[in-house]
């Protein structure tokens, strides 16, 4: 009889915590169905309409960084996270990702680059080299002058991008020195240190002025030469 009536008692004790555990889990489960909501598509929608339809969603709209997507257009949402049809907790974020258009690329300051160099640089940034000028004489060495589309510009990818290239280097040049009223040694040491070409010296008689004094020079003193001059003398004898 007294085991009887424990059981019984043990009985109705399991049922009633069975009863308040199924109890509180049915409150959880409405509580979280009432307070979850479905995300919307946003997608192609411009920002600020985006945010909109996501607040009276009842979520938070969050604005990224723009992604390039050349579907959609500039300043409309291209990506959106969560995706739409992703139950959320109400007042959660749902992150906008706004489109910059179709990708594009820099192009970058090739100047005074070694053609290989520059033609490297290109192909890394996902740009072809295209038709390539020529010119002499423009630079000390063989480097890219300028481009098209110019240095700086943006462009999409896989654009050609012309290059002018100095394929020769440019003769240095010098202002003539003076060497009238010096003499021969002293004037052919100079010229062959500035790497001047001294051609035959022309002797001359001049009454009055000792031997081997420069009388006349060709290019004159003052004038532009460049390092390849073939520099004439004239000397007294």
């Amino acid at each position: 009889m007294r085991a009887s009536v424990l059981l019984r008692l043990f009985a109705a004790g399991v049922g009633l915590v069975v009863g308040v555990a199924a109890a509180v889990w049915l409150v959880l489960w409405i509580s979280l169905r009432t307070s979850a909501v479905r995300v919307p598509d946003v997608r192609t929608l411009d920002l600020a309409r985006a945010m909109a339809v996501l607040q009276d969603a009842g979520l938070v709209a969050r604005p990224q960084d723009g992604v390039f997507d050349a579907d959609v257009t500039v300043g409309h949402v291209a990506r959106q996270r969560p995706g739409a049809g992703f139950e959320s907790k109400r007042g959660g974020s749902v992150l906008l990702f706004p489109s910059l258009g179709k990708a594009t690329q820099r192009v970058a300051d090739l100047e005074r680059l070694p053609l290989s160099l520059a033609e490297a640089e290109l192909e890394a940034a996902g740009l072809v080299t295209g038709r390539r000028c020529e010119v002499d004489g423009e630079a000390d060495a063989a480097v890219v002058l300028a481009a098209n589309p110019a240095f700086g510009t943006l462009t999409s990818p896989g654009t050609e991008v012309a290059l002018l290239v100095n394929r020769a280097t440019r003769d240095r040049r010098y202002v003539m020195p003076d060497f009238v009223g010096a003499a021969e040694s002293d004037a052919a040491r100079v010229i062959r240190a500035l790497g001047f070409r001294l051609a035959n010296v022309q002797r001359v008689d001049y009454p009055g002025i000792a031997p081997g004094i420069v009388l006349r020079q060709d290019p004159p003193a003052g004038g532009p030469v460049t390092e390849t001059a073939i520099t004439a003398l004239w000397v007294s004898r």
